[in-house]
């Protein structure tokens, strides 16, 4: 027998109450679930926030094309290095996540001006590689600490599902809040100065501050002081002066008005060079613009804005295209006739409906792009205005009252990607049924023809319209390599009925003095080029073409971002990079 004495077992009583010793406090536990919920939450709003605030230089959809992605990557770090980190970091990593949060405007505004040497690409993975993934990974980790303190035995759970129960739980709840705070903050951006792009950051880091006080917050007072005295993206008042002292010092450009909105970051931007024009803005897009009258336009001949994008003139071929069906009753005026705009820009189509005394409806999604377009693009207070999404107005209009409009203008591109919804065979036949019977539709639609989703969408529109006619709105560029990749703006103008002629019942009459309303581009544009036209075989369902329906919008949401790519490329080579940056 060992001269060694054996401890003695402790009883099974004395063991759990040990444990039960050692555990916190109920208040204090219910204490760290609650500022774990909090951190957890904040992380997850972030998310969009820092999207907002990446889309005036990236656009929506580039932005986002490595954010989910990396966001796991971000969580999955935190949550399974966090044991071996925690020799080398601090104790408590959740006093510096409202540094990092208060630091990332400042980190953005630096890195901005380098959007064009980033690239598309990498971009937006950096910017955020710098500011919202270290958020994202100092939130779970300080996240894991608190919920250590909660003990999962009583549960009975297999040792290795608790090590991951609460990790797991820790990621969905981010991922859940950051997809809802998505569909959430269009509905308040702009409402307020803390309800915009860096007001939510600013507000974001103070509550972190808050559920985690720490002297080391002094190491945020310069960001803070940066972000409300010398940031041109704060939308305050002196924000507002100094992106407008930058722009004119460096490009010659004037920020008229901006305004964060349910589409975007919205802003009307004006060119002081000899060829002066104004522009409406749209995070990394333009929805419109104008030549503006200078001496030295006056002195070529312009007496009035003329617009700078052919497209939008196209548009209102609708008006010159012949009737088809026979009828005995005679030409109706214009002054007789209505027609429906869906998305308005700048308001160059509808204007001209206006001028020529048509009846006009305007669909607008964004009330501050229908008030910039009144404000510094003379748009029409004669019409009739409709702000509210298209789909739900055409649905309930389409279900009451039918062959209401003589024309339909849908225009609702932006950004590289169309709202997807807007082409589907629902929204369309829709938009069929309004028409009168010898109505006439005009379809801006922007893409590539060797692209599926500009197939899918272009086939959608011939199925539910019998006859139907493409144009581009300019020649290819000379640098253009056929068979290359070109993404191109073009119209497509429909018929409802056809008369069994297909696309040959399309004619257009030749244009007179009134349909210019004297202006240059509509001598220029109005009239469909027959050179521009763009040769499409459409094919039937019948004959195996596909079309898009309201359950089919993933088949062209897959196509957008390499379409959206593009676009960002494209729109880099009409401003200037520091005109984007700048915001």
């Amino acid at each position: 027998m060992s001269s060694r004495q054996k401890t003695p077992k402790k009883p099974k009583a004395a063991k759990e109450a040990e444990k039960q010793a050692r555990q916190p406090p109920t208040s204090e536990v219910l204490k760290n679930v609650g500022r774990t919920a909090a951190l957890l939450l904040v992380a997850g709003v972030a998310s969009p926030v820092s999207q907002l605030n990446l889309s005036p230089v990236y656009g929506s959809i580039p932005s986002s094309l490595h954010h989910q992605r990396t966001m796991t990557f971000a969580a999955v770090g935190a949550l399974i290095g966090r044991k071996g980190l925690k020799r080398y970091v601090s104790a408590d990593m959740a006093d510096y996540i409202a540094v990092v949060a208060y630091w990332t405007p400042v980190i953005q505004f630096l890195l901005f001006p380098f959007s064009g040497k980033l690239g598309i690409e990498y971009g937006p993975l950096t910017i955020e590689s710098l500011t919202y993934y270290p958020l994202l990974f100092l939130s779970l980790y300080a996240a894991a600490d608190l919920l250590d303190t909660i003990d999962l035995s009583q549960l009975n759970l297999p040792s290795s599902l608790s090590e991951i129960a609460m990790p797991t739980a820790s990621y969905f709840t981010v991922s859940s809040v950051s997809k809802l705070s998505a569909a959430f903050l269009p509905n308040i951006i702009g409402t307020s100065l803390y309800f915009t792009r860096t007001g939510l950051q600013l507000l974001l880091a103070s509550i972190s501050a808050f559920l985690s006080p720490s002297r080391i917050i002094l190491l945020a007072f310069p960001a803070i002081l940066h972000t409300l005295w010398a940031n041109p993206h704060h939308a305050s008042n002196h924000g507002f002066q100094i992106a407008n002292s930058t722009l004119w010092s460096s490009q010659n450009y004037t920020l008229l008005a901006r305004q964060e909105s349910i589409t975007g970051y919205v802003s009307v931007l004006e060119s002081h060079t000899d060829n002066a024009f104004r522009l409406l803005r749209c995070d990394h897009s333009l929805l419109g613009g104008e030549w503006l009258v200078t001496p030295q336009a006056y002195a070529k001949g312009q007496r009035q804005r003329e617009s700078i994008f052919a497209v939008f003139v196209l548009l209102e071929a609708v008006r010159l295209v012949e009737p088809v069906l026979e009828t005995d009753i005679p030409a109706i005026p214009d002054t007789q006739k209505s027609a429906l705009v869906i998305g308005l820009g700048i308001g160059t189509a509808p204007n001209a409906m206006i001028a020529h005394g048509i009846n006009t409806t305007i669909v607008e999604l964004d009330p501050v792009v229908h008030h910039y377009a009144t404000k510094y693009f003379d748009l029409s207070p004669n019409h009739t205005a409709v702000i509210d999404d298209a789909v739900s107005y055409v649905a309930r209009k389409s279900a009451s009252v039918r062959e209401t409009f003589d024309y339909i203008i849908h225009d609702v591109f932006t950004g590289g990607a169309e709202p997807v919804s807007l082409f589907t065979t629902e929204f369309l036949t829709g938009l069929h049924e309004l028409l009168k019977e010898d109505g006439v539709v005009a379809i801006n639609y922007a893409g590539d023809l060797s692209l599926g989703s500009t197939r899918l969408v272009l086939n959608t529109i011939h199925a539910v319209f019998p006859a139907c006619r493409l144009f581009r709105d300019s020649p290819p560029s000379d640098t253009h390599t056929p068979g290359e990749p070109d993404f191109i703006n073009m119209v497509v103008i429909c018929l409802k009925n056809d008369n069994g002629l297909g696309k040959k019942a399309i004619k257009f009459r030749k244009p007179v003095k009134d349909d210019f309303l004297g202006s240059i581009a509509r001598h220029n544009f109005l009239m469909p080029n027959e050179e521009l036209e763009v040769k499409y075989n459409f094919v039937k369902q019948e004959d195996g073409g596909r079309v898009m329906g309201v359950g089919d919008v993933g088949e062209l949401e897959k196509f957008h971002k390499e379409g959206a790519v593009s676009h960002w490329r494209i729109m880099r080579t009409v401003l200037p990079d520091s005109v984007w940056e700048m915001w």
